[in-house]
């Protein structure tokens, strides 16, 4: 299974062949590890560890969780990776956590359940330094991304940050 892959000796070993296959090439590309939202505190602290040691580009958090808990539709019985709304909130809790293991050695990517500007910069302020989306492109349209992007700038400004550097990790305490 793709997630046992995230204990740290599998995923160190995994994390070595990628890196020295990625450093062989003629021109080395960025790499970043998705995890799965559904790690423990240790499973973060390890896979933390590893992905800093192992001198990766980044983490994205999160991928898809098996968690159908307080899930009301249809689809609570359903097997295989839950994503969108339901997501939103677990998958920032363990970003936030992400973020304080890793005090800003690596850019992290916040996934899972952004819909809203208020949603892509809750992320940003639990410590995201780039979000991603698409769940919501599939129901919304391209157009989503400049009414994120339009919206994020407002609560910036409205904050007072003035770039979305200074907005990274600020408010990280709301979702730990």
């Amino acid at each position: 299974r793709l997630r046992d892959l995230q204990g740290r000796a599998a995923l160190s070993a995994l994390l070595a062949g990628v890196m020295e296959t990625n450093r062989s090439m003629p021109r080395p590309v960025p790499i970043f590890l998705k995890i799965a939202p559904d790690l423990t505190d240790d499973d973060l602290a390890e896979i933390a560890e590893t992905a800093i040691a192992s001198g990766l580009s980044g983490i994205i958090a999160t991928n898809t969780t098996l968690d159908r808990e307080g899930l009301k539709s249809a689809s609570r019985g359903e097997k295989g990776g839950l994503s969108g709304a339901p997501l939103f909130e677990k998958s920032t809790r363990v970003l936030a956590r992400l973020s304080k293991l890793t005090a800003g050695a690596l850019p992290l990517i916040g996934v899972g359940g952004i819909s809203t500007p208020e949603q892509a910069y809750a992320k940003i302020c639990a410590g995201a330094t780039a979000v991603q989306f698409y769940t919501a492109m599939v129901y919304e349209g391209l157009s989503l991304a400049n009414r994120l992007a339009q919206g994020v700038d407002a609560l910036l400004a409205n904050d007072g940050h003035v770039n979305v550097g200074t907005a990274v990790g600020s408010r990280r305490g709301d979702w730990l």
